[in-house]
């Protein structure tokens, strides 16, 4: 049998590599100035005001007033503030006692793994979501949260406006919580939820920028056309453009989706059951009614992996800080299926025929193998990671 103590150690350790990985390949496609990546958190206000503009509006002002380097300046705040998400999270972890299905869910593909495999995942704007229901969990019952969270949630909100999406999520952490339904437990959840809804409101009806104004001010600093590929995104719905519809047609792409959405699930409702002791019928409706919102979004993007980790991912901060199970050892045979489940697949953030065109079935251990293997042979492959 192995001890909490030693779990725990256990996830400090792969926490740690986690991390590493992830700043390494961050600040690899920062380098690489990645329109979808580094483009994205430098879209700003030069053209007229637009949704996803805040951060970068900041951090061009910042690098113009002192003179600093405007890719090692997103790199160091952006780092900053992931390693602050992280610190949170061992927080987190450290409160909460981990058992077998916890654990399943630590190490999914559809939560911190997803990056780990998918190095195109890195160094995107959701973690600011993790990073705001990490303080949530943690201060929910302090003043100075309840009076700072209105400022924090705009300042992620005009980052990356689909935030505005998770906010069922605020309801049913809540009703987790208190098992109460009236109304006067939820003003901090519906507050929240007016505020990203009245915030969404003005970014669509008043977004309408000139992206060859808000292009020019990136690269004034000397890069290249492809740093604006997220901005060339920002007066149409991404959808649009590629014909989402032909990815939902797609069989290969709705079978593999909807394969990686029931493993995803697996560990999250027996979570749910154990951990919050409810039946069947709840734990069902709590995952549809927080699914339906992000959901809506296949119908505009075709990155389905983001999202699906974006949903995974929340649901296991909810069950790290509100599980109330008693300290547990585990057995050395669940620690092999948690191994066996973590390595036997993945969930690409998008695209799964670029990734299942060869192999029907790929473990992620052999997507790994793969990557070095492709890393090695020739510096011109189709993953660019």
């Amino acid at each position: 049998m192995i001890n909490q103590k030693t779990i725990k150690l256990f996830i400090y350790i792969f926490l740690f590599v986690y991390l590493t990985n992830y700043i390494f390949f961050s600040h690899r496609l920062f380098i690489r100035e990645n329109g979808y990546i580094l483009g994205d958190w430098l879209i700003n206000y030069a053209g007229g005001f637009t949704r996803r503009g805040l951060f970068g509006e900041i951090t061009i002002y910042i690098s113009n007033f002192l003179n600093l380097n405007l890719i090692d300046l997103t790199f160091i705040l952006v780092t900053g503030l992931y390693l602050y998400f992280i610190f949170l999270v061992l927080i987190i972890i450290t409160k909460s006692n981990i058992d077998f299905f916890i654990l399943l869910l630590i190490l999914s593909p559809a939560t911190f793994l997803f990056s780990f495999y998918d190095p195109l995942a890195t160094g995107r704007k959701e973690f600011l979501f993790f990073l705001f229901f990490c303080l949530y969990f943690l201060y929910r019952e302090k003043k100075i949260f309840i009076y700072f969270a209105p400022f924090i949630l705009t300042t992620i909100i005009l980052t990356h406006e689909l935030f505005a999406f998770l906010c069922p999520f605020f309801i049913i952490i809540r009703y987790l919580n208190t098992k109460s339904l009236k109304l006067r437990d939820y003003y901090f959840e519906i507050l929240i939820f007016f505020l990203c809804s009245f915030i969404l409101l003005l970014i669509y009806n008043f977004s309408n920028p000139n992206i060859d104004l808000t292009c020019n001010a990136i690269q004034n600093f000397g890069y290249n056309w492809r740093i604006c590929f997220s901005i060339n995104d920002l007066n149409t719905l991404k959808g649009s453009k590629i014909l989402i519809s032909e990815y939902i047609k797609d069989k290969n792409y709705t079978f593999y989706y909807s394969l990686f959405i029931f493993l995803s699930l697996l560990p999250i409702i027996f979570c749910l059951k154990k951990c919050f002791n409810l039946s069947s019928y709840i734990s069902f409706l709590l995952l549809f009614l927080s699914l339906l919102p992000i959901s809506t979004l296949f119908f505009f993007v075709n990155d389905w992996g983001r999202y699906i980790h974006i949903y995974s991912f929340i649901w296991m901060l909810i069950i790290l800080s509100n599980n109330k199970i008693k300290e547990i050892n585990l057995s050395y045979t669940k620690i092999l299926i948690v191994l066996l489940y973590s390595s036997s697949w993945y969930i690409p953030h998008c695209c799964p025929d670029l990734h299942f065109s060869k192999y029907k079935f790929k473990p992620g251990i052999f997507y790994i193998y793969e990557r070095i293997h492709l890393r090695l042979t020739t510096e011109n492959h189709m993953y660019k990671s």
